[in-house]
């Protein structure tokens, strides 16, 4: 059989490869060689899988098989020749699976640096074989193996990379996520800022948008301005660029590297660290609340406003911190495969004769008689604010003075990957349940169990089981209870996207 005709160049660059002694120039020659000639690229894997495939017929293997394994009765010779092209085949497809073969090494980044770390939450990095603990960015390889890190070019592009992820500084312009997601914030000096994928690349024209990697497929979407989707040529089909604006988001699988439409993700990637101002917050405070969790995204602990009412987070195992996107800014994220397990109050304020907690929650899972926010340790405590035991529906049970309980349940299933606002209320005689800011159901309740000195859980009870599965956030209660009109009038503030 006439074997095809090798692209000028390819062959002794391929030789290179396999002897060990390929440069770093020639690894990029190499590299740009297999990009741009996708024909070529086919003809050299079928050649080289032909090889293969003959050198295993004819029992002639590679010579560092394990003795243990090996077949007696079948004879094994060593064969150079053989040996060369079944690894060459098997650089081939490494090429054409992951597109970017021999441009890292097992040393550290050394390259020019490219950008810098602004701002790390229980960040963990690796390059090479050592963990990176620079402030700076090389051109190099990195993975992130837990956390989330801000990085920041000169030209102003602002980059959030959650893990678990692996990206690739290139230079000041560009950057390659080979698995994760990554949020970035370009503004008019960074006009070109481009983010590549195994599937993609994106070219932003000045805009915030999101990209995620993951499972052979990659899904690129806008929140605000513009940016260009070029797909990359298949083997046997060219793909065309599309543009995507406000709001849009497209995904492109391996198979296909065609662009699909698919609904925007609003709150599914951090895009922010910082806390944004907003009319819901400000709201909340001019109802005087006795504690506030805003849950934003930060290093450690629990915030409250007051700061006499502060907590823990409580962490595990896991890769993703436990910080999400929220309603207005952060929130706290339980479950998953985040490090969250939920949050405690020790020193938390006291459940009297009248209170009203309310909180935006967002369902990942429906756990059975998942905690949202509790009060009771073993015989102390009033409330527990939970998932039904099997029906997925919210409820606020209270303990009365007696041990009596008593509570007031959704009508509906809580629907999951969406924000909902809930509040309950007691005045000393009802207990009312609020859903974005429609009344539910009340019960009437003549007393409430002892709650001094009783910590606060959120997300999780005292024995940390029973973890909710999902996001926790604004968490505001107060030591009276709140009107309806009052807790409906928050609703005013509220993005009508996100319900």
């Amino acid at each position: 059989m006439n074997q095809p005709e090798v692209p000028p160049g390819l062959q002794p660059l391929l030789m290179e490869v396999i002897d060990g002694t390929l440069d770093p120039e020639a690894a990029s020659q190499l590299q740009e060689l297999l990009r741009t000639d996708p024909h070529a690229m086919s003809l050299y894997i079928d050649f080289c899988e032909m090889h293969a495939a003959l050198a295993w017929e004819n029992g002639q293997v590679i010579a560092d098989i394990t003795p243990a394994v090996v077949d007696h009765k079948r004879t094994w010779i060593r064969s150079a020749p053989l040996l060369r092209m079944v690894a060459i085949a098997a650089t081939l497809l490494v090429i054409a699976s992951s597109g970017w073969l021999l441009r890292h090494s097992n040393t550290m980044p050394t390259g020019p640096v490219v950008a810098s770390i602004e701002q790390s939450v229980h960040a963990t990095i690796f390059a090479g074989k050592g963990e990176w603990t620079q402030d700076e960015i090389r051109a190099g390889l990195y993975v992130l193996k837990q956390g989330l890190v801000q990085i920041k070019y000169a030209t102003g592009v602002t980059v959030y990379l959650e893990a678990p992820a692996k990206f690739e500084a290139v230079d000041g312009k560009r950057m390659v996520l080979h698995e994760g997601r990554l949020s970035a914030n370009v503004p008019p000096e960074g006009v070109g800022f481009t983010v590549e994928t195994e599937e993609a690349e994106v070219v932003d024209f000045g805009t915030e948008f999101s990209v995620e990697a993951l499972g052979g497929q990659s899904e690129v979407h806008v929140f605000d301005g513009h940016v260009r989707v070029q797909p990359k040529d298949s083997v046997d089909q060219p793909s065309e660029a599309v543009d995507l604006w406000t709001d849009e988001a497209v995904r492109i699988a391996d198979t296909t590297r065609q662009a699909s439409g698919i609904d925007l993700a609003r709150y599914r990637f951090i895009r922010s660290i910082k806390e944004p101002k907003a009319a819901y917050v400000d709201a909340v405070r001019d109802l005087s609340p006795t504690a506030y969790y805003r849950m934003p995204i930060r290093q450690q602990g629990l915030h409250c406003f007051p700061e006499e009412y502060s907590g823990q987070v409580l962490t595990g195992e896991g890769r993703r911190p436990a910080c999400a996107p929220g309603f207005s800014g952060g929130s706290l994220r339980v479950g998953g495969r985040s490090i969250g397990r939920g949050a405690i109050v020790h020193n938390a304020p006291e459940i009297a004769s009248e209170f009203t907690i309310m909180a935006w929650v967002y369902a990942e899972g429906r756990a059975r008689n998942a905690v949202l926010a509790t009060n009771i340790t073993k015989n102390n405590g009033c409330f527990t604010w939970m998932l039904d035991d099997d029906s997925g529906r919210l409820k606020i049970r209270l303990r009365d003075q007696e041990g009596e309980l008593v509570e007031c349940v959704t009508q509906e299933t809580i629907e999951l990957k969406k924000w909902h606002h809930f509040a309950c209320t007691y005045d000393g005689d009802m207990l009312t349940l609020f859903r974005n800011g429609e009344m539910i159901q009340s019960q009437p309740c003549e007393s409430l169990a002892e709650s001094r000195g009783s910590p606060l859980h959120f997300g999780t009870n005292w024995r940390g089981k029973h973890r909710w599965e999902g996001r926790i956030d604004e968490v505001a209660i107060f030591d009276k209870a709140l009107s309806h009109q009052e807790i409906d009038s928050l609703m005013v503030h509220r993005d009508p996207s996100q319900l």
